[in-house]
């Protein structure tokens, strides 16, 4: 899913800012977007099977299609799964 956004956001002309991993439980994309660009990346989404929630798609629905500026967004991304929490080892810094 993870790959499945990215392609989303970049082939809609976005670009993924930040990504924070949380664990294997889910994951926070950050991006950015030309506003004339968002119904695009609204569409790429759904067709990945990955459901906005009514405030999002609310927020995309002001933003005009012919506006100049940049859309800036973050998607909540959180897996389903039955696996055990990932463990990731945190290295000793020193001081």
């Amino acid at each position: 899913m993870i790959a499945r956004a990215r392609t989303a956001t970049t082939d809609s002309g976005g670009w993924i800012l930040d990504a924070k991993l949380f664990s294997n439980v889910s994951i926070n994309l950050s991006f950015e977007i030309p506003a004339n660009r968002i119904g695009s990346l609204r569409d790429a989404l759904a067709l990945i099977d990955l459901h906005l929630t009514t405030s999002s798609l609310e927020s995309i629905a002001q933003h005009r299609s012919d506006e100049q500026s940049d859309f800036a967004g973050s998607l909540q991304i959180t897996f389903i799964h039955n696996e055990p929490d990932l463990r990731i080892q945190v290295p000793a810094i020193p001081g």
